[in-house]
This record gives C-alpha cells, sequence and structure tokens, in this order.
C-alpha cells in the first residue's frame, strides 16, 4: 500500500512527558517521510474519545494515533468506531499490553514503520456498561489495585506503583466473593478477569489460544481466596500457565452479568472503571488498527 500521508495524533502529555525520547523520535521519522503530522493533547478523562470522533468525521487523517497508555487507546477507540479511519498506536504507557498483543516493540524506527505503512486489520472488541474494551476487564483484586494507586507515584515509579499496590491487596486479603451470571449460568470466583487478547497486564500470557481478530471474550474465574492461592496465581501468570491450574475456571462468554458484591472495584485495560455492578458483553462492532507489516 502507498505510505500514509496525513497523520493525526491524539496525545496523553502525561505519558509523552514519560516517554518523550520515543515520541520525538517517532514524529521526526514520521515527518522525515514526507508525512503531515497533526498533534491534539487532551486535557481530561475521556477528552480522546471527542478528539477522534472530531478528526475522523474531518476527512482529512488516513491514521488516527492514539499517544499514550492502553487507557488512552482504548479512549481513541470508543471515537473511532463506525468510522473508516484506522486506529493506530504509539505505545508511551506503562504495560502497553496492545503493543504487545500486536507485537510492537517501542522502538522508533518500528512504530514509524507501522504507522507509515502497516497493514489496517480488522479487531474484535468488547463491551463494558456499553462503552468497548481492547483488552481486558478486571474484577476484584486487579481493579482495587488499579483504584488504589496514586497518580502521583504511577508517573514516578510505573510499573513500581503497581507492585506496590498489588503488594498491599495482596496483604490485606486478595480473595472477594463475587457472583455472577454467564450466559444465564450463575457462577462464582474470588478474582475475575475477562480477555479480548491473549496478554494480560504486559507480556504475561493469560489467554494462549485467544486471538484478538476474532470476535470473542475469554472468562477466567479464579476460585481459590487464600494469600497462598493468589500468590499461586501469580506466579503461573508469570509462567503463562494459569488456565491449567484446577482452581481456574475458563470458558467463552458472550454476556457477564458480575452483580455482587455492590461497590467492589473494576479496571478496564489498566484504568479504573467504578464498581459493581456492571455488565460486559462481547462486542458487536469490528475496529480497525493498524499493524506491524
Amino acid at each position: 500500500m502507498a505510505l500514509r500521508r496525513f497523520i493525526h495524533i491524539i496525545l496523553n502529555p502525561t505519558a509523552g512527558r514519560r516517554k518523550r525520547h520515543l515520541l520525538d523520535a517517532v514524529i521526526g521519522r514520521l515527518r522525515a517521510a514526507g508525512a503531515d503530522v497533526t498533534i491534539e493533547l487532551t486535557t481530561a478523562a475521556g477528552h480522546a474519545t471527542e478528539l477522534a470522533r472530531a478528526a475522523a468525521q474531518s476527512g482529512k487523517p488516513d491514521v488516527i494515533v492514539a499517544a499514550g497508555g492502553d487507557g488512552t487507546i482504548n479512549e481513541v477507540a470508543r471515537g473511532l468506531l463506525g468510522q473508516g479511519v484506522p486506529l493506530g498506536i504509539l505505545p508511551l504507557g506503562t504495560a502497553n499490553v496492545l503493543a504487545i498483543e500486536i507485537g510492537l516493540r517501542p522502538q522508533a524506527e518500528e512504530v514509524a514503520s507501522m504507522l507509515l505503512g502497516g497493514p489496517a486489520e480488522l479487531m474484535g472488541t468488547g463491551l463494558v456498561q456499553g462503552k468497548i474494551f481492547l483488552m481486558m476487564v478486571g474484577i476484584g483484586f486487579d481493579g482495587e489495585v488499579v483504584h488504589a494507586i496514586d497518580p502521583r507515584l504511577k508517573r514516578m515509579w510505573g510499573k513500581g506503583a503497581f507492585i506496590w499496590s498489588g503488594l498491599k491487596a495482596w496483604v490485606r486479603g486478595p480473595g472477594r466473593d463475587i457472583l455472577l451470571t454467564v450466559d444465564g449460568r450463575e457462577k462464582r470466583a474470588a478474582w475475575v478477569v475477562v480477555t479480548n487478547g491473549r496478554h494480560y497486564a504486559g507480556p504475561f500470557v493469560l489467554a494462549p489460544d485467544a486471538d484478538i481478530t476474532q470476535p470473542g471474550l475469554t472468562l477466567f474465574l479464579f476460585k481459590g481466596k487464600s494469600r497462598f492461592a493468589f500468590a499461586l496465581y501469580l506466579a503461573a501468570l508469570g509462567f503463562g500457565i494459569a488456565a491449567r491450574l484446577s482452581s481456574v475456571e475458563v470458558l467463552p462468554a458472550r454476556r457477564i452479568d458480575v452483580t455482587a458484591p455492590h461497590g467492589l472495584a473494576v479496571e478496564v485495560d489498566g484504568d479504573d472503571s467504578g464498581f459493581l455492578p456492571q455488565t460486559i458483553e462481547q462486542g458487536t462492532q469490528f475496529l480497525r488498527l493498524v499493524i506491524p507489516g
């Protein structure tokens, strides 16, 4: 395909400060290749969705790029549903799960090459409370970890802030009594994760058989409530074998109604997303995503 000429970047300035060198290097390479690059900065939660929708409706960009972490990418994606313009990513976040999922390394030459000429593939989506997500929803342990993170520590420590928050949640006692209905069947778990792709929380493979280009969600029900059980889960996740544990139930799902306990924290694509009750569904719309060639 011909190189994309008009590239519109929506930048989370907080992430941009953390990885300014990568941002500047990618923009430099795009402009050196002859691309017309425009940049808009987000100013508040949800602003990226508005900017992406307006940019797509202008009809000018060949690609709209989310520059930030997975939360920023999620917001931009919401603005591009139903639009013809593909989504590109410039990974500047802490975990960068979607970048890992598509095999994109945080190297300026590789990112710029993808944005200029990488193919745009259809990507399946999920819905939580009617809003799309791209990678995952966590209810219980990781929801509480994300909810408790001090934004200042996240800016200063990056992944270290997640580790510290996770350790505190583990010490308090990580298990919860979560009640959910999965396609009409009642289930209980101590921790619930719904994934749209293979990876979770960075490079860790949770759902080895998942394919982000295909519709469908995979539900993980972690049954053990003890600290020891959660230590085992996290270790197994590190080795990519969590799905093999006898206390983990894995099943495909189209609709998941998580009803209790009320007030339990939820995270979506690594960002705080409120509290239970919430409903998670398989998305009905695809998104065009630029991937490495």
